[in-house]
């Protein structure tokens, strides 16, 4: 993957990052330790039976930042307490109109042209409908046994193939974050993981082998993306992502 001089250098950089201070909350905080409290709740995520969030907050959190997914996420969970399943969730959107149900569940002030066209509730509508159809194909009893065993075996090499990653909107990126909200310890390739493995780390290698790579480095994947991420957002570093939704101008608001 890459010579052992080059690991050493790699290393040597990824320690810089560590050491690199963000803001969190009103506090300065090394990014090693934000990332290994964010590694640590991995490990309760992978325990959890919650199916609607790792798809609501997914769908939330495409083309804006995590900051903002978060308080709509937290808005939705407070305001409907009785939607806590993807089948509630169906139920829901299929009895709302789009405009209605992006004002009301989303808190996005689509317009009436744009409604139907927002890639936040396309991409919802999507997955729900998706992992729905999943669960009942393989008759699994629940629907976090049906995300779980979609996210085990969905190969990001073949997406157009698989019943999920089909699905408009839905590319490595969008897989990345389910697996993630899913408590699995990956690499999620984003714009600024990708940014600042080949800007900073100077390391080019295609974004499936990015978990591979952070073992090779003794790193836990899950910790890497964290540092990677913040890094990056933190400098401003970023490169074309390779799963974003993007959608048309003009048809969509935020």
């Amino acid at each position: 993957m890459i010579s052992n001089d080059n690991k050493q250098r790699v290393l040597s950089l990824i320690h810089e990052i560590e050491k690199s201070t963000v803001k969190h909350g009103d506090n300065d905080i090394a990014i090693d330790a934000v990332c290994r409290n964010i590694t640590a709740e991995s490990a309760e995520l992978a325990k959890s039976n919650d199916s609607l969030t790792p798809i609501l907050r997914t769908a939330l959190v495409i083309n804006r930042k995590e900051s903002a997914m978060k308080v709509r996420y937290s808005r939705f969970r407070k305001k409907f307490p009785n939607i806590t399943t993807l089948s509630a969730l169906k139920q829901a959107m299929d009895s709302t109109a789009a405009l209605e149900f992006c004002k009301k569940y989303l808190d996005i002030n689509a317009s009436s042209s744009a409604a139907d066209n927002n890639p936040k509730y396309c991409l919802l509508r999507e997955l729900t409908n998706g992992f729905l159809e999943y669960q009942k194909e393989h008759r699994f009893s629940s629907e976090i046994d049906a995300l779980r065993h979609w996210s085990a075996n969905v190969n990001p090499k073949k997406l157009k193939s698989d019943c999920i990653g089909k699905r408009h909107g839905v590319g490595p990126g969008v897989i990345g974050n389910i697996k993630l909200n899913l408590g699995e310890r990956v690499v999620k390739p984003d714009r600024h993981a990708i940014g600042v493995m080949k800007e900073f780390l100077k390391v080019d290698i295609s974004f499936d082998r990015y978990n591979e790579f952070a073992k090779f480095i003794g790193l836990d994947p899950r910790y890497l993306d964290c540092i990677l991420f913040e890094y990056g957002k933190l400098n401003k570093i970023s490169a074309q992502p390779c799963a974003e939704v993007r959608p048309t101008p003009s048809k969509h608001s935020h």
